[in-house]
């Protein structure tokens, strides 16, 4: 404990007020976390604490008897909490001195964020460095200022009156290290999880300005227009789940040219999947389709998460089609997202023109000469039904305590989609129940989470592989810890006897 001087708080925003007094929350919070140290503690303790405002916060998942660390990684990678919009509430961690890392970011009164940094080496033993960045909350409304989080530093000595608050810092962007806190672990284990099915398979750009998309090479490599199959089938994807036509949203997996082969082939096992004995060797196409969109449940697969870690890149596509002259079957992609390395956002090149004009000097493409596009829809963002306050509380009631040191990031849906009522979490009534989570800790957010990998080049270079926004609704990034050396590397979770 003596060594873990970080302490990270994240709450919701119904708990915003508790982080703005120090006496309300946070010293009584520090003086629980540290009580051993201000009773036993022979030299005094500098202790730096954080304290942020997120959307919601994960229930977590703890790891079962008898399971493998592939199968943990294998099933998170292929089941996201599609009902699970994570709980109002309160979470701490502390950690290594070294897990705080100040942001190179400028301070900013309108936006605020986290950035989780992992870092370690791929299966080709590459060093990278993953930062995952979080958006805060908006707590305009709780505190009157756009986002919420404080850093202060604290000295805990029990011979000189206990703890003392030195000095706060009002801040909008903090880094923390999730990898320091392994540094006496066993093994740890991460699953990537993205509710998107496939809508195509993969087409390569023929032409792209900026985040515009002109036109792909389609089915019997003629050249098409780029959101002529995309218009064609997502109709179809509606009628096989046996659902009316409704506004949706597309992402497009941009994927580099050395991987499209790869992608494609997973693409088509994907489907082959459905494919009876009796039925190979027959042209069954549009079938394979139609029976993977209305699979129930979903068939999530490791597609677009295995792509992104091989350097593809996601985009939310944002307008398509519907247009007269120059603009007709266009598709807007939403550009490259803000990081260190890419610092300016650009804005959506159809807004204000009708033509290429200097646009093409002034935006960098999203798409790279040779790159593919792949289209793809999440099932699960219109399709989560109402979940019964009782069933739910009995559910959190339930979660077993397996000894597992869980980090657990994600996004939800906007609660401006929401409808009252359509979900325990926005039920009108007060519950008196409180559920503890042990062993997890993380955040959820109703933006886009950023990923920015960097590899090699000593992780202090511009070596960057990609920067992408993951703003699919439920997309879970779990990484557990096991506790100690002990812990077997292929059974793990195992009950413990004290």
């Amino acid at each position: 404990m003596e060594k873990d001087t970080f302490c990270v708080f994240l709450v919701t925003p119904s708990f915003a007020s508790w982080i703005a007094e120090d006496d309300i929350f946070l010293a009584k919070a520090i003086r629980r976390a540290y009580s051993k140290a201000l009773t036993g503690a022979a030299q005094p303790l500098s202790i730096h604490a954080l304290c942020a405002v997120v959307d919601k916060l994960p229930a977590g998942r703890s790891l079962k008897p008898g399971q493998t660390l592939e199968d943990v990684e294998r099933r998170r990678s292929v089941e996201p909490p599609v009902d699970d919009a994570g709980c109002e509430g309160v979470a701490y961690a502390t950690l290594p001195t070294d897990a705080s890392i100040p942001s190179a970011s400028p301070r900013s009164s309108e936006k605020g964020a986290i950035d989780f940094v992992f870092t370690g080496r791929t299966s080709e033993d590459r060093a990278y460095r993953d930062t995952w960045r979080l958006p805060l909350a908006n707590t305009v409304f709780q505190t009157g200022s756009p986002t919420t989080m404080l850093l202060s530093k604290w000295n805990l000595d029990r011979f000189q009156g206990g703890l003392v608050l030195e000095e706060t810092t009002d801040i909008s962007h903090h880094g923390i290290g999730v990898t320091t806190s392994f540094a006496s672990s066993g093994k740890a284990v991460s699953a990537l999880s993205i509710p998107l099915l496939p809508l195509t398979l993969p087409r390569r750009v023929e032409g792209c300005m900026g985040n515009i998309i002109r036109r792909v090479i389609g089915v019997d490599k003629k050249s098409v227009s780029a959101s002529s199959e995309l218009e064609k089938v997502v109709p179809q994807f509606y009628k096989a789940r046996e659902q009316p036509a409704q506004p949706t949203t597309a992402w497009a997996l941009v994927i580099p040219e050395s991987m499209t082969k790869r992608i494609n082939a997973r693409t088509l096992n994907l489907l082959s999947k459905r494919l009876s004995n009796k039925e190979k060797g027959m042209n069954m196409g549009d079938v394979l389709w139609e029976r993977l969109w209305r699979s129930d449940p979903p068939g999530f697969n490791r597609l677009v998460a295995d792509a992104l870690a091989h350097g593809a890149r996601l985009h939310r596509v944002l307008s398509g089609g519907g247009g007269w002259g120059k603009k007709a079957g266009l598709l807007s992609l939403d550009p490259v997202p803000v990081s260190e390395e890419v610092p300016i956002r650009m804005e959506d090149a159809t807004s204000e023109s009708d033509g290429p004009g200097a646009f093409e000097d002034a935006l960098t493409p999203v798409v790279q000469e040779g790159d593919a596009i792949q289209f793809f829809i999440s099932p699960a963002s219109n399709n989560v039904g109402e979940v019964k306050e009782h069933d739910e509380l009995e559910k959190l009631k339930s979660l077993s305590k397996e000894r597992a040191w869980g980090w657990e990031l994600g996004t939800i849906p906007s609660t401006m989609d929401s409808i009252p009522g359509g979900s325990w979490q926005h039920t009108g009534t007060e519950s008196k129940y409180i559920a503890v989570f042990n062993e997890s800790f993380g955040a959820l957010a109703e933006g886009g989470m950023t990923l920015t990998r960097r590899l090699d080049a000593g992780l202090d270079g511009p070596a960057t592989l990609i920067t992408t926004t993951v703003d699919v609704p439920y997309t879970r990034l779990w990484t557990v810890e096991l506790e100690d050396k002990q812990d077997s590397p292929k059974a793990v979770g195992e009950p413990v006897e004290d």
